[in-house]
């Protein structure tokens, strides 16, 4: 009850003062101080996999929270059923001047500019002597300036993923210039196929994910399975965040930046139904955006998605949002008449053919 009480005044004070030093602090603090395994054990319910990897339930710290590899073990001790650090670049960025986060806290949402904004590949490897307590992903992708942005996620994953359990191909955020080109087929699959002939020379090859945009159109986003499946990608994480400020105040709409949050819930559930019909078998799908409740994450299991990732509602809601989110969405699975949250992945696109 008092660790729920400290969580609960931190995370409201941490939203009163400038968003990106409340980040910062709230690194430091989980890297600093926050040192032991606190949370009640996961209902066998809610296990599941993402790809070959088991993880006790399914929610995951989307990139963007740990950019530098600080604090995932951390993560997994507050409850996530795995994390993703990242975005990591070759070399070290400041990422775009400031400001570049912004919260709009009437919406439940956020805008971000921030850039790739990390220390680089060398610095974040020599931090990496911590035994791993649970499923870490890394984010990677390319540096703003880099003259060759293809050869930079081969870099990346040459040096860091050995470290890792999986990998996740950013090529869909929207604060790189030109980053989201590299969405198209033939850029992508140039990408994909050095990736995965070094993956090969691994001791264990790794599950490659690649991460969406929620603006793309659904020709688009049929050409880049193709090419996900052409070089035997494990997944999708749909989706990053969005240009559009369609329902936003007006005040918004010029500011420039990824928007994510609430009001994008839909918009990247529409994405993540249409991937999940068109896909092939065993592609996995990881559901991101607009999560706020056990009923917004429980939509996106039941329109295909093994497991999900959160980041504005952790901002604003802190560490609390995982035991309601787990506990109540158990409550849904069962109320539903399933077993374990497995039988309810894809349950609603099941619905829709019987009907």
């Amino acid at each position: 009850m008092l660790r729920d009480l400290h969580y609960n005044f931190g995370t409201k004070l941490l939203n009163t003062i400038d968003p990106e030093l409340a980040h910062k602090l709230a690194i430091s603090f989980l890297k600093y101080f926050y040192l032991s395994k606190s949370t009640l054990p996961d209902s066998n319910i809610l296990k599941t996999k993402i790809s070959d990897l088991e993880i006790m339930n399914p929610i995951g710290l989307a990139a963007g929270f740990d950019k530098n590899a600080e604090i995932f073990n951390p993560a997994i001790s507050l409850g996530f059923g795995f994390t993703e650090v990242g975005t990591i670049t070759p070399e070290p960025q400041y990422g775009n001047k400031r400001p570049r986060l912004f919260r709009i806290s009437e919406e439940l949402a956020l805008i971000n500019r921030m850039g790739f904004n990390n220390i680089g590949m060398k610095k974040i490897r020599a931090n990496l002597s911590m035994e791993k307590k649970g499923v870490v992903g890394i984010n990677i992708g390319a540096n703003a300036k880099s003259i060759n942005k293809i050869l930079d996620y081969s870099k990346v994953f040459e040096f860091l993923a050995s470290y890792f359990d999986y990998v996740t191909i950013n090529v869909s955020s929207p604060n790189t210039e030109n980053l989201r080109d590299l969405q198209k087929p033939e850029n992508l699959e140039k990408i994909l196929v050095n990736i995965q002939s070094l993956n090969l020379q691994l001791k264990k090859r790794l599950p490659i994910f690649i991460k969406l945009s929620p603006d793309l159109s659904f020709r688009n986003i049929e050409e880049i399975l193709n090419a996900g499946e052409n070089c035997a990608v494990s997944g999708i994480i749909a989706t990053n965040t969005t240009t559009s400020r369609e329902s936003l105040a007006e005040e918004y709409t010029s500011v420039r930046g990824g928007l994510s949050g609430k009001p994008l819930l839909q918009k990247s559930n529409k994405i993540l139904e249409h991937i999940a019909k068109e896909k092939k078998k065993k592609t996995i799908l990881i559901g991101t955006g607009g999560i706020f409740s056990a009923n917004d994450l429980y939509e996106k299991i039941k329109l295909g998605a093994s497991a999900v990732q959160i980041y504005t509602s952790f901002i604003y809601q802190g560490p609390r949002l995982l035991t309601k989110l787990k506990k109540d969405l158990e409550s849904l699975i069962l109320a539903d008449g399933y077993k374990n949250l497995n039988e309810a992945i894809g349950s609603s696109l099941k619905t829709k053919r019987e009907s």
